[in-house]
Formats: structure tokens, sequence, C-alpha cells
């Protein structure tokens, strides 16, 4: 049987046959995985069936489910790496480690808790889930705002239409009332109708990798996020209509609606154009035929272009966290060894003496305990340039009696750079000194990238005596990494296989292939975002030159000063506050997996929405104008 990553991998197919090549025993006892040929009996395989679930999600290495037939062969060799057990009722963790402290070599014996779905998988099923509640959320608010100014501006009574009520007895909680309750029966009935189209479309969620774990896939009525977020969403809206309405009977009494504002008006009059003074006045100044409210308008809109820099800048920054291995500590260009066996003299001597490679550094990997919690080491030894790991804060180790950790195993254990960790290991008990945070690499069995520790070579050694120098990583100078792989492996005599790729997508740590499954979610937001903020930009513009139909022989010329100046207040508003909002928003999100943090800026898409906003403004305004130049007075007459 095949893991699904097989199957994607080979393009095989149920019923095709394989040739299965074996270890010897002596392979399989010398951890032999790499560095030479496999040795054993070749056997011919049927592919039958294909597996599936959390373990392969969480580890996408095309792996094989074997016949018990095989382990009666003697000829092949078995390597056990991995046992599973079921612990007494009354036996915890913590007992069944001190039992296994009493066999020979128990140092080298790992303890990790039994999950069906892995902690760095629940948290890429966290991350999705967290993606689409706030996905959710800000399309809620957004929506509230959008809708609400779109109902306000279509039940709200002008000033001369409020006056003739008034004059005839109406008080002002009962011309607010009357427009509410115009407005109460398309809310109500949208939010109704809401709830069942999501209802009836609950099966297609979740989507993507976490489908493949759902236990229980369909249709699904969840009453209480259903009907508490339609209730919530109708409550907002009616509340945002009631506050506006009421606001502006209240102030009505106190102002002169035909009056511009007084920042406004003094720009306007400094401008030297008659052009750009009464665009200026188009945007800003409310008529008595108006039924918004400009601040409330500006306002929106600001907050909208917030959240769609904030959302651009987080997914830019994701994307690029999983497109560039430096940002998780993949800074070199060939990783020789497994990690398992030990590389040879010969090999070591050849890479250092190898003018192509600029940098090479030699790791082993092995573990020690830190209370009763397994903490699997990296040791390094720097040969030549800088390929060691990426630092985050502190230094790197460089004595034997230093140690830098990834940023979830220092919180974890609660220290923190000048602390001191001791750890106990095949070799004693040492007590070493906290020098930094790193983002540790993916060495061996190690998980990297936020976990486990980084220690010098000695340290190693004597933590844990049966570890081995088992991974060379170097990177290239003068040559391309396709070229200085080819070489190298014709020099070392090696198949160009067995040179890592750390840029291929299965040599990506777990932490990361997580983060490649969600990173489409800022990208939907913001297009989302995208889409509310030209709707609210069009039917402004359309509302405001048909507003001034009588202002005609201003209209052509003043409409895309009216439409730039309109755009240009919420974006001066909107992108710094978004990209400050993005950035911080980012930089919790990398901490908490323990890559390098520093955000993106995307001056180029910043750019294009500014742009994209004026053309949209001024191409939506000039139809506008367009069509109102073509009304005749009569019908200009009638709408004032």
């Amino acid at each position: 049987m095949a893991s699904r990553s097989f199957i994607d991998a080979t393009h095989a197919a149920i019923g095709n046959r394989f040739e299965l090549k074996t270890l010897t025993q002596a392979q399989a006892d010398a951890n032999g995985y790499g560095n030479e040929p496999p040795g054993g009996p070749t056997v011919h395989g049927v592919l039958v069936g294909v597996i599936d679930g959390p373990a392969n999600l969480d580890d996408p290495t095309p792996s094989l489910v074997f016949s018990p037939a095989l382990l009666d062969d003697p000829q092949i060799g078995i390597k056990v790496t991995i046992m599973t057990v079921g612990l007494k009722p009354g036996v915890d963790l913590d007992t069944f480690r001190t039992q296994l402290d009493t066999l020979p070599d128990s140092g080298s014996l790992s303890l990790d808790k039994g999950v069906l779905v892995s902690p760095a998988l629940r948290k890429a099923i966290d991350a999705q889930a967290s993606g689409l509640w706030a996905l959710a959320a800000v399309a809620a608010v957004a929506a509230a705002a959008a809708l609400g100014q779109l109902i306000t501006r279509h039940v709200r009574l002008t000033d001369a239409e409020q006056a003739r009520l008034s004059s005839i007895g109406y008080v002002d909680s009962q011309i607010v009332g009357e427009s509410i309750a115009r407005a109460a029966v398309p809310i109500l009935s949208s939010g109704v109708a809401g709830v069942g189209v999501a209802s009836a479309f609950s099966g297609v969620f979740p989507t993507g990798f976490v489908r493949r774990i759902e236990p229980d896939p369909g249709l699904r009525f969840e009453s209480a996020v259903l009907l508490l977020g339609a209730a919530a969403l109708i409550g907002a809206l009616l509340l945002w209509m009631s506050t506006v309405l009421l606001l502006s009977r209240l102030t009505a009494r106190r102002r002169d609606r035909t009056a511009t504002a007084t920042a406004v008006e003094a720009i306007a009059t400094r401008t030297g154009s008659a052009t750009v003074s009464t665009g200026l006045r188009f945007a800003f100044a409310r008529r008595e035929n108006d039924r918004g409210s400009i601040r409330a308008i500006v306002g929106g809109l600001s907050l909208t272009i917030v959240g769609l820099v904030a959302a651009l800048t987080f997914a830019t920054s994701m994307a690029r966290l999983v497109s560039q291995p430096v940002r998780y500590g993949v800074n070199y260009d060939i990783m020789i060894g497994s990690g398992a066996d030990t590389i040879p003299d010969d090999q070591r001597a050849a890479l250092d003496a190898d003018a192509d490679i600029a940098a090479l550094t030699l790791y082993a990997d092995g573990q020690a305990r830190h209370g009763a919690t397994t903490v699997r080491l990296v040791g390094m030894k720097s040969v030549k340039g800088d390929v060691g790991p990426p630092v985050l804060d502190g230094r790197l180790p460089a004595s034997d009696d230093e140690i830098a950790l990834g940023r979830l195993t220092a919180k974890s254990f609660l220290v923190a750079i000048g602390d001191q960790l001791e750890l106990d290991g095949g070799g004693g008990s040492r007590q070493l000194h906290v020098t930094g945070l790193v983002v540790v690499p993916s060495i061996g069995v190690n998980e990297g990238v936020g976990q486990d520790a980084v220690i010098t070579l000695g340290a190693m050694a004597a933590i844990d005596p049966s570890a081995s120098t088992g991974t060379a990583v170097a990177r290239f100078a003068g040559v391309t990494q396709r070229d200085g792989m080819l070489r190298l492996s014709q020099q070392l005599g090696l198949d160009p296989s067995l040179l890592g790729d750390p840029t291929q997508q299965d040599s990506r740590p777990a932490a990361i292939v997580n983060v490649a499954r969600v990173r489409s979610i800022p990208f939907v937001l913001a297009a989302l975002l995208t889409v509310l903020a030209v709707l609210t930009l069009g039917y402004v513009m359309i509302t405001s030159v048909q507003n001034r139909g009588r202002d005609k022989r201003w209209i052509s010329r003043a409409t895309h000063w009216q439409a730039t100046t309109f755009t240009v207040v919420p974006v001066i508003i909107g992108i710094p506050l978004g990209l400050i909002i993005g950035r911080l928003v980012f930089r919790s999100f990398a901490d908490s997996i323990g890559t390098l943090n520093d955000a993106s800026i995307p001056l180029l898409l910043m750019a294009a929405l500014a742009v994209g906003l004026a053309l949209v403004a001024n191409t939506v305004a000039a139809l506008a104008a367009r069509r109102s130049d073509r009304l005749t007075p009569a019908a200009l007459l009638r709408s004032e």
C-alpha cells in the first residue's frame, strides 16, 4: 500500500507492479540509508491500496506499507525505530519514563505522547479555522459598514422631507423610526435568507487539506453560529442606521446643511482653479438633498482600505515565508547525508577542499531530556564560511557549555537568553548557558524551525555519545546550484539524488507545509475587501453626481477632481495604518512557529491599490456625469 503523496509523485495506480530494493541487515544495523545502494534482495510488489490520514498530512514524505511476510525473510534487514504502547489506567508518561530509565542505554529512547492528529497539524487546522473566523469577522464588519451606508442613503429623508414632516407634527423619534421601519423589512428578510443559504452550502466546508480528515462531512446546521451570526449582523445594521439617523436629526437644527466644512472650504478657495475647488466641494461638501454622511462614508472606506492593506501585507509576508527557504532555516544549497550515519572522512575532506563551496557546516542529531521532556538536539561545527542556523535573537553557541533554542522550545521551558538550562543525556547531566534563539535546521528526526536546540559538536559528544556527524550542508559560490550538485556528485561518487535539494517541496519542514496549506486565506480576505471598496466608491460616485444634476455645467470638468480627492483621503489614512497592523499580525504569527519574523512591505501592490481605486472612482464618475449631461432640463428639475 502507498501513501497519497507516493501516488501523486509516481502517478501510480492500483494494480501497478513495483520492484522493491531492500537493505541487508548489516546496512540496517549501520543506519545506512544513503551512502550506498541497497544490498538486500529485490522484491516484486503489487499496489493494492492507498493509505491516507492525519499522519500522512503531517509528514508528506512518500511512504509505503508492506506485507508482514517480508519480515520472515532473513536476508532483508529490519531496523525498528518506532514502537507504540498503551499504558494501563493510572500510569502516566512520567511514571513510564522512570521505568524506561532502568533499561540499558535508556538515554537513546525518546518518549512522546501518541496523538491521532499531531500538534503541527493541529496548528495548521487552527490556523485555517482562525483565518476563516477572521475572514468572516472582517467580512461582517465591512458588510455592516457598506450595507449600512447603502440602506441609510435609500431610506434616509432629505432635509426638505424632514422639514415637511416636522411641520405637520412629526417629532424626531417618529421621523427616525419611520426610516428604520422601512429598512427593517429588507434587513430581516435578508438575514433569514442568509441563514438558509449558509446551511445549504455547509457541505462545501471544510475545504482544502482539512477535508481529508473531517470525520463527518456533509450538510450541517450550526444553530449557534448561524442564528447568532445572523442576529448580530441584523442588529449591527439596525444599530448603525439608528445611530446615523438619530445623530443626523439631532444635529440638523444646529448647522447650515448647505454650508461646506470649514477645512474643505479653506482648501478649495486656495487652489487657484475653479475646477479643482468645485471638485473638492463636490467630494466633501454635503448638499441639502444628499442622504448620506460624508464623514461616515470616508470613515467606512478608510477602514476597508486599512483591512485590505493589512491583509495584503500579511498575505505577501506569508507567501515569502513559504517560498524563501532561508526564512525557515534552509540557508544552504545542498544537504549530504540523512543524519543517521556518519559522513566518511574522505567526503568531509573533499567538501572542505572544494573551491566551489563557499560555506560548509557539519551537523549531528541527538537527544537529551529536560525533566521528563525529550529535547532533540542539533550539534554543529562550522568548517568554513557562514552557513549556520539563522539567528532570531542573541547568538549561536560558541563553546561546549552553551546552547541556542528554538523559539517555541524556549517558551515551553520558560527560559530566556542568559538563563541556564539543565539537560540529561547518555553522557550525564550538564548545565548549558542559553545564548540565543535560532531557527533550528531540520536534521535527521529533528522537527526544526521553532522546536529543538543547537549546541556544538563537542557538547553533543558529551551529552549524547551515540550521536554521529551524519549531515553536511554547504553553499556554493560562483556556480549555480544545479551545476554544483552535478559536479559534486561526480567527484564524491554519489547518486545526485543523494544530495538533498532544500528547495524541493518534499524537503520542507512540517510547520512550513502547514503554513503553505493556509496561505490563500489572507488573499481571499484581500479580494473580498477590494470588492467592497470598489462597490463603495462606485456607489458614492454615482449618487454624488446624480444628486448634483443641476450643477451640470461643472460636472464634466470637476468630476475627475471630485473622484480623485475623495479617493486620496481614505488611501492616505488607510495604507499606513494597514501596513502597521499587517506587520504586527505577521510578526506575531511568525513568532508562533519560530521562523524569521520580518514582514514584507508590498510597495507595488500599495501603489497599484491607490492607482486602481482612483481609476475606478474616475471611471464611474465620468460615466455618471456623461449620463447626467444627456438629461433634459425638465428631468433635472423633477429630480430637484
